[in-house]
C-alpha cells in the first residue's frame, strides 16, 4: 500500500514489455491462437521482451524495497541501479528457466519444488550480490526449511488475485454496458493495464517479504 502508486509506472512498463510479442503478432495480421507461433521473429521477440520484463520487475523491486526503508528513490533512479546487476539478473534468470525445464521433465515434482524456492530469486541476486549458480543454490537453502509456507503463501496470493479479477470483471461487465464502442475500448485497456500492474507490485512485495523472512530466520 506504501509503495503501490510510486511503482505502478514501472510496474505498466513491465506489462507493456510482456504483451511486445503478441501486439507484434497481431500486427502483423495475425491471430493469438494455440499452438504458440512457429516464427522465429515471434520468438526473438519474446525472448527480448522477456529480458527487458525481468529487468524492469528488478527496478521495481528496488524501487519499493527503498521506499519500504524510507528511501525516497525515483524510477530512473531504480532502473539506473537495476543496470549494474542486470548481467547477473540474466543469467540466474536463464539458468532458472532451464533448471525448471529439466525440474518439470523429471516428473513434474522437482519442477514445482524448484519453482517455488526460485520466487526469492530477484531478491537474492539484487540484494545479496551472488552470482548465478551460487544465487540458485541459495534460493534452495532459503525457502528449503519453509518450502511449504512459502507455497501456501504463493496460493493465498493467487486466490487473493482470483477475486479481485472476479470483481474487476463484473465491473467491467457494468461499464459495457453503460459505454458503448471506442469509448469502452479505451477505458477496459487502461483498467485492464492498471490492475495488471497493481498485480505486479503486489507480488513483488510479496516476494521481497518471503526473501526478508527466509533470511531473517537463517540468519
Amino acid at each position: 500500500r506504501a509503495t503501490l502508486l510510486r511503482c505502478l509506472p514501472l510496474a505498466m512498463v513491465a506489462l507493456l514489455c510482456a504483451e511486445t510479442p503478441n501486439l507484434y503478432w497481431i500486427a502483423s495480421g495475425h491471430r493469438l491462437e494455440r499452438p504458440w507461433p512457429s516464427d522465429p521473429t515471434y520468438w526473438v521477440i519474446s525472448f527480448i521482451a522477456a529480458a527487458v520484463m525481468v529487468y524492469v520487475a528488478s527496478a521495481v523491486m528496488l524501487q519499493q524495497r527503498a521506499l519500504a526503508s524510507g528511501v525516497r528513490i525515483s524510477a530512473v533512479a531504480a532502473l539506473s541501479a537495476a543496470v549494474r546487476r542486470l548481467p547477473f539478473v540474466l543469467l540466474t534468470w536463464v539458468l532458472a528457466q532451464l533448471s525448471l525445464l529439466v525440474g518439470f521433465s523429471l516428473l513434474i515434482l522437482p519442477g514445482l519444488f524448484l519453482f517455488v524456492c526460485y520466487l526469492v530469486m530477484l531478491p537474492v541476486v539484487l540484494f545479496e550480490q551472488r552470482n548465478p549458480y551460487v544465487a540458485l543454490v541459495r534460493c534452495v537453502l532459503l525457502v528449503r526449511p519453509y518450502w511449504w509456507k512459502t507455497l501456501a503463501a504463493l496460493v493465498i496470493a493467487l486466490l487473493v488475485v482470483l477475486v479481485f479479477m472476479l470483481a474487476f470483471g463484473a465491473i467491467l461487465g457494468i461499464l459495457s454496458a453503460i459505454l458503448s464502442g471506442a469509448a469502452f475500448q479505451a477505458i477496459a485497456t487502461a483498467c485492464t493495464i492498471a490492475f495488471f500492474a497493481m498485480v505486479v507490485v503486489f507480488f513483488s512485495a510479496l516476494v521481497l517479504t518471503l526473501h526478508s523472512a527466509a533470511a531473517s530466520s537463517s540468519a
